[in-house]
C-alpha cells in the first residue's frame, strides 16, 4: 500500500527564489511607504483642520465679549466735554510689538469705552463686592507679544503670539478713576490712567490668542444716510486714524497728522472684522518664504459681526 502523508524520496522541495523573495520584499516596501505617506498626509492635513477649528473658537469667543460689551455701550449726549468712546489706531504697531518684520499686524484699533459688562465684579453681581455700580470702562488693544515670560509692556519676549486684550474696569474704579475725563488715555484728575501699556499687557488681561487683525468701523446716522468710519493705519476712502465721542459730539482725525473735524450724526452701530490664525500659521510668520497675504490665505479664517448698539 502506497502513503500519502510523505512525499517520495525522489521528489523536489520547492519554494522561492532569491529573486522572488527581492520583489516580494520592494513590493512590500513600496506598499509600505505609500501607507506611510498617506498616514501622513491625513495627519497633517487633521492637524490643520483642529489648529483651524481651535483657533476659530478663541476668535468666536472674542468676537462675542466685544459684540456683548458694544451692544452695552454707556454714552451721554450731555453737551460736555466728557470723552464716552476713544478709538484710535493701535500706536504700537509702529514698534515690534506689531509683529515680525513683514508680517505686521496692519490693522488693529486702540479701543476705550463705557459698558454694562456682564462679568464686572467678576462676574458676581449681586455678590458682596456688587457695590451697585452697572457701568464699567473696558479697553481693547491687539498686540504681538510675550505673556509667558513676565516681559515689560512694551517688550515682545522669547515666546511672542499675536493676542487680543480686553481689560475691563469694575465700577467702582471706574466712576472714580475714569468717567469724566475728557481724554481717557490720560485723566487729568483724579492723576489715575486705567488704561496704559503696563496695565492693558498683562496676563489677566488675555482674551484670545492668534488674532492677526481686528478692524472696527463705526456706522454714523446722518441726515442723508450712514457715514462708515473704519480706523484703520492708511489714509483712504472710510478709513480714519481715530473717532471720539463726547457728551457734546463726535470728531473724527483722517491720519495722524490732521487735527480733529466735528461730524454729525448719531453713533447707530459697530462692524467688527477678525481675522485669526492656526497655530502652523502663526510659525509661518515668524519664518520666510510667504507673504502676509498668502499667510492668510492658507491660515487665516475671518470673522465678521455688525453690532447694534443703544441710542444716547
Amino acid at each position: 500500500m502506497k502513503s500519502h502523508l510523505f512525499p517520495h524520496p525522489s521528489a523536489k522541495a520547492k519554494g522561492f527564489t532569491l529573486l522572488e523573495l527581492m520583489v516580494a520584499m520592494s513590493v512590500t516596501v513600496i506598499l509600505l511607504g505609500m501607507v506611510t505617506f498617506m498616514t501622513g498626509v491625513s495627519m497633517d492635513g487633521y492637524k490643520g483642520s483642529r489648529d483651524k477649528v481651535v483657533a476659530g473658537r478663541q476668535a468666536k469667543e472674542a468676537l462675542d465679549a466685544i459684540t456683548k460689551d458694544f451692544e452695552a455701550m454707556v454714552a451721554r449726549a450731555d453737551g460736555s466735554d466728557n470723552m464716552w468712546l476713544y478709538a484710535e489706531v493701535e500706536p504700537n504697531l509702529s514698534t515690534a510689538l506689531g509683529g515680525p518684520a513683514g508680517k505686521t499686524i496692519t490693522n488693529a484699533p486702540r479701543l476705550i469705552f463705557f459698558t454694562g459688562a456682564p462679568d464686572r465684579y467678576d462676574g458676581d453681581i449681586g455678590g458682596t463686592n456688587d457695590n451697585g455700580g452697572d457701568v464699567s470702562a473696558v479697553a481693547y488693544r491687539l498686540a504681538y507679544r510675550d505673556q509667558i515670560s513676565g516681559t515689560a509692556a512694551n517688550a515682545v519676549g522669547a515666546f511672542p503670539s499675536f493676542t487680543l486684550y480686553r481689560h475691563l474696569v469694575d465700577p467702582d474704579a471706574t466712576f472714580t478713576n475714569v468717567l469724566g475725563q475728557v481724554n481717557l488715555t490720560a485723566p487729568v484728575a483724579p492723576a489715575v490712567n486705567q488704561f496704559t501699556d503696563a496695565l492693558d499687557f498683562t496676563a489677566e488681561n488675555v482674551l484670545a490668542e492668534n488674532i492677526y487683525e481686528l478692524t472696527v468701523t463705526f456706522l454714523v446716522q446722518r441726515s442723508n444716510g450712514v457715514k462708515r468710519f473704519t480706523i484703520g493705519q492708511n489714509t483712504g476712502t472710510q478709513q480714519y486714524h481715530s473717532l471720539v465721542i463726547k457728551g457734546n459730539g463726535i470728531l473724527s482725525k483722517a491720519d495722524s497728522a490732521s487735527t480733529e473735524v466735528a461730524e454729525a450724526g448719531q453713533l447707530v452701530g459697530v462692524e467688527i472684522g477678525m481675522t485669526v490664525l492656526s497655530e502652523r500659521g502663526l510659525v509661518m510668520t515668524e519664518k520666510g518664504g510667504m507673504t502676509r497675504q498668502d499667510i492668510i490665505k492658507d491660515y487665516g479664517v475671518h470673522y465678521t459681526h455688525t453690532v447694534n448698539v443703544p441710542r444716547f
